[in-house]
């Protein structure tokens, strides 16, 4: 009797809670493009400033050439030039950041936009149904009522675990490109050390680290997503899932990277910060995995409840 009616309605439960929780998204999206730009500013004044600094050294009168024999000089002009390649790789990964949050964020309005009357269509539905069960004397309405708003609940949240797994799937999938970029950059800087190498191994080995470059920045665009449909996500209060260690992976990475860069030999700062990420986001997925599991069970025990309700109507 209320089979089309309760598919509608579920729909437009399912639009209810989409809206409610896209906008906890943007919300939390909005901390995130602040935060982003703020850190875009700080890297911009921090580049003007080391660039004056490199060009102040590079002016420096030619009496300063025996301080460069002795190495002094030479090795504080290779610094800042390091520092000012961090900031560089450092501001180019916030700037596309930035582009991507703010893409995120149009799209997220434009999908709201699309569901948001669904809760006033909704209150119109079910006036109409709830109006027929008590035409029908059905003493559970209220149990019918209430079953359902759970039902719907637990099936949104699953919706939003199953996106959350998702999304750190991918932050997985593409730590393991930037493993194999950094390990062929690795392969190449061994092959140097044994006498293989000269300018082509270094443009290779260059290459692959630009490669990696690359890589990391897709990552952080990755893992700030995967904050956000974590943000999505009702967790249990006894689960606790740690974040932070999301939000700047990029310049860890990059602070690592020009590490490894200059000391040609070896790969390792980089990949520790690639290694330490993987295994965050391992963690949040194993609990995110027991979220679902949990909800599953408690979805089944829901339906079943209900379908006998209704059997024995």
């Amino acid at each position: 009797m209320f089979d089309d009616m309760n598919k509608e309605l579920e729909q437009l439960q399912e639009g209810i809670y989409r809206c409610n929780n896209i906008d906890r998204m943007l919300r939390s999206l909005d901390k995130q493009l602040s935060e982003q730009i703020g850190r875009q500013t700080e890297l911009e004044l921090e580049l003007r400033k080391e660039n004056l600094d490199v060009e102040k050294l590079s002016k420096m009168s030619i009496t300063t050439m025996f301080y460069t024999i002795l190495g002094s000089k030479e090795k504080q002009i290779e610094k800042e030039r390091q520092e000012v390649l961090a900031v560089q790789l450092k501001l180019d990964d916030i700037n596309k950041q930035i582009a991507d949050t703010k893409k995120h964020i149009s799209e997220l309005k434009a999908e709201r936009s699309k569901i948001s009357q669904s809760e006033q269509k909704y209150n119109d539905l079910y006036s109409k149904k709830y109006d027929l069960l008590l035409q029908n004397n059905n003493e559970n309405t209220s149990r019918i009522k209430e079953l359902e708003d759970k039902i719907v609940a637990y099936k949104s949240n699953l919706k939003e675990i199953n996106e959350a797994i998702s999304a750190g799937n991918r932050v997985l999938s593409s730590l393991d490109d930037v493993d194999k970029s950094l390990g062929s950059a690795e392969g190449w800087g061994m092959w140097d050390m044994l006498g293989g190498g000269g300018l082509i191994t270094g443009m290779i080995k260059h290459g692959h680290i630009d490669d990696a470059r690359d890589k990391a920045s897709d990552v952080q665009m990755l893992l700030n997503r995967f904050r956000t449909e974590l943000a999505d996500v009702k967790v249990s209060s006894s689960i606790t899932i740690d974040i932070d260690g999301f939000v700047k992976f990029a310049d860890f990475f990059f602070d690592g990277l020009i590490v490894d860069w200059v000391v040609q030999s070896r790969i390792n700062d980089s990949q520790n910060s690639a290694n330490k990420v993987r295994s965050d986001v391992v963690s949040v997925l194993s609990k995110l995995s027991k979220m679902q599991n949990n909800d599953k069970g408690q979805l089944s025990n829901l339906e079943r409840e209900l379908s006998q309700i209704i059997l024995n109507a």
